[in-house]
């Protein structure tokens, strides 16, 4: 009991002023990210049935529902998100807490928890209104209540996550196979499998049907952002070590994952293999893509965490009497690293001139934005997403048609340019669509600043 309530009290402790720090970053000035307006402003158009926002069809719909609906009750939907996503992380660092003393031990969820709310990358995003902290939340308690042997609740929130963030079906795998070898071996009925299903559809079936409305295909968004991965993102291509070396440059007791493998495949049960597979297939599939974040493994450091954690006890148990002596040591050097990364979101954009110029137009048809963080602070709806699904030469070209129908256009031209590498027309559609624009309409604003050239057109 003393143990218990020692790891409970520390961790208590350790996320109460993680906490207080996050919210002290509430007040430190950050624009928005690029992602953040998008979600927020589909959430509009949802309330809003179509009046203000933007919509990108690839995206999954909770998390612009819950932005949406701040927005819609008139409170700062942008401050309160925030502090919803710090809250959502506070979920994760419990969540992790909560699994790693399931499998392992307490001392073993203290530094897993410690380890992974201390991250740099989790730290800088858990105040970004980006999705991927919400779906990990939801992810972490599919897989708690997994282990449980809750197959209905684990099923539930495996589709809350999956209908957060798409990428979150990566984790699905994993849970399918566990559930194939369990019924393989006659250790679980099919009907376990069938309940985890019937319960996953119960977020994903609105969402198909939706789609078979609005799209005439129950999986249009999918093969949307499957497409996008494809095409998209170029300037975010890395090569295949970039996530093993960033997350050693993140914690060097990183190194420690080789031993937290070899203490579950050797004496782990059947749940901490998988936490294992869990972590690994993933983590395979996202190093098998040439877009490469660190914050796209946001779903993955808890259970990366779990497992340094257990390797890293494993290493210390080795020097029996001298073993608090190295983890203490350990610790220090995870301070002195991890220190001096921590950092608050100070985004600055520089896109003051097209804030003040959404707020001021008096239509709300034909206009066009090349950034979904223009229309944030009003209630104006974008006709027209120049940057999206793709901007290159064919879009350019489409928009080049469309040219009679602007109202109001708004351009930074480093949002859609680079254009795509294998596109040799691309920057001359560009040029000749910018020439119409100015033949069309009268230029508002122009201005250049870090080669972006900031082009407000309007009739």
């Amino acid at each position: 009991m003393k143990t218990r309530f020692n790891y409970d009290t520390i961790i208590i402790i350790a996320l109460f002023s993680f906490f207080s720090m996050k919210i002290a970053s509430l007040f430190v000035h950050q624009d928005l990210w690029w992602d953040s307006s998008v979600y927020a402003n589909m959430g509009k158009y949802l309330y809003s049935f179509g009046k203000s926002g933007l919509w990108e069809a690839s995206r999954p719909l909770i998390w612009p529902l819950m932005l949406g609906f701040l927005w819609k009750i008139g409170i700062d939907f942008i401050f309160f998100g925030k502090l919803l996503v710090i809250l959502f992380s506070l979920g994760c660092s419990v969540m992790t807490y909560l699994i790693s003393s399931h499998l392992f031990s307490k001392k073993t969820a203290f530094y897993s928890a410690l380890l992974f709310t201390f991250s740099p990358t989790f730290f800088l995003f858990n105040n970004i209104l980006y999705s991927d902290i919400p779906s990990t939340f939801f992810l972490l308690i599919g897989v708690y209540f997994f282990i449980k042997k809750k197959h209905n609740y684990a099923g539930l929130f495996f589709g809350i996550s999956f209908m957060t963030r798409f990428f979150q079906i990566f984790f699905i795998f994993p849970v399918l196979l566990s559930y194939a070898y369990q019924i393989y071996k006659k250790k679980i009925n099919i009907d376990k499998l069938v309940i985890f299903l019937l319960f996953f559809l119960i977020p994903v079936a609105p969402f198909l049907l939706f789609n078979l409305y609005l799209y005439k295909n129950p999986f249009y968004p999918f093969i949307l952002q499957s497409f996008m991965t494809k095409y998209t993102g170029w300037i975010f291509y890395q090569p295949s070590y970039f996530y093993l070396v960033s997350l050693i440059k993140e914690n060097l007791l990183a190194v420690f994952l080789l031993a937290g493998f070899y203490i579950v495949i050797k004496k782990g049960n059947f749940q901490k293999k998988f936490i294992l597979t869990v972590f690994i297939a993933p983590f395979i599939l996202y190093n098998l893509s040439k877009h490469k974040e660190m914050r796209l493994l946001m779903p993955l450091f808890p259970f990366f965490y779990i497992l340094v954690s257990a390797g890293m006890l494993y290493f210390a148990g080795l020097f029996k009497k001298n073993k608090n002596i190295i983890l203490a040591l350990l610790l220090l050097l995870w301070l002195a690293q991890t220190a001096t990364q921590l950092r608050f979101d100070r985004y600055e954009d520089s896109l003051d001139a097209f804030y003040n110029y959404a707020g001021s137009i008096k239509t709300n048809d034909g206009i066009w934005i090349s950034n979904p963080s223009f229309i944030i602070f009003s209630d104006k709806k974008a006709e027209e997403l120049m940057y999206y699904p793709l901007y290159d030469s064919k879009k350019a070209k489409e928009l080049q048609a469309k040219a009679d129908r602007a109202n109001n256009v708004m351009i930074n031209t480093c949002d859609i340019l680079p254009c795509p590498p294998d596109d040799n027309k691309c920057l001359d559609e560009t040029d000749k669509l910018i020439g119409l624009l100015s033949q069309k309409l009268k230029l508002r604003y122009n201005m250049e600043k870090n080669k972006c050239k900031y082009l407000i057109f309007e009739k």
